[in-house]
């Protein structure tokens, strides 16, 4: 039910693969937010202080995606976000985990993402399991990245432990 686009090394207009609002609710997908629960009772916790922004992170079939805001990047932050993406992909592992992290480590089958730094060069980041690259767009494209950049993770075992980690990376 997805549409396919023809691409040649992952070139594609961005307005149809981010925003496109691919796990809104209807009647035809399954996904659903990690941390969503049933209302039909009182379960004993206080739902004023959930969070109300849209869920970043879904799971279907044991498959999870877990999207995460990037901020303008300095030249620091960039080679440190590569340096983490090598760590989960190659290594399979949290770069902050060491020795007790092999246990849970994640899976990730693919990785994308659109993000800047702060001279104003644009990137796009294109990964499928322990290939990925980052490629700045060039002068010429506008792609039409959205303040904050976005990156997502689509694999195994993405928890709230890797989402932290990588937000550490960024900030």
């Amino acid at each position: 039910m997805a549409p396919i686009y023809r691409t040649s090394r992952a070139e594609i207009d961005l307005k149809h693969i981010i925003g496109i609002q691919a796990y809104s609710s209807g009647p035809t997908t399954q996904a659903k937010p990690v941390h969503a629960h049933a209302h039909d009772s009182e379960d004993g916790h206080d739902h004023s202080t959930h969070d109300e922004r849209a869920p970043t992170h879904y799971e279907l079939r044991g498959i999870s995606s877990l999207q995460v805001e990037c901020p303008v990047l300095s030249s620091s932050k960039l080679d440190a976000l590569d340096a983490w993406i090598r760590s989960v992909l190659w290594e399979g592992m949290l770069p902050d985990a060491g020795d007790a992290g092999a246990q849970d480590s994640p899976e990730v089958l693919r990785c994308k993402g659109t993000f800047s730094n702060e001279s104003g060069q644009q990137y796009v980041l294109q990964g499928v399991r322990s290939m990925y690259e980052i490629t700045k767009t060039s002068e010429k494209e506008t792609i039409g990245l959205p303040t904050p950049g976005k990156l997502v993770l689509i694999g195994k075992g993405l928890t709230d432990r890797v989402r932290n980690s990588l937000t550490a990376v960024l900030q």
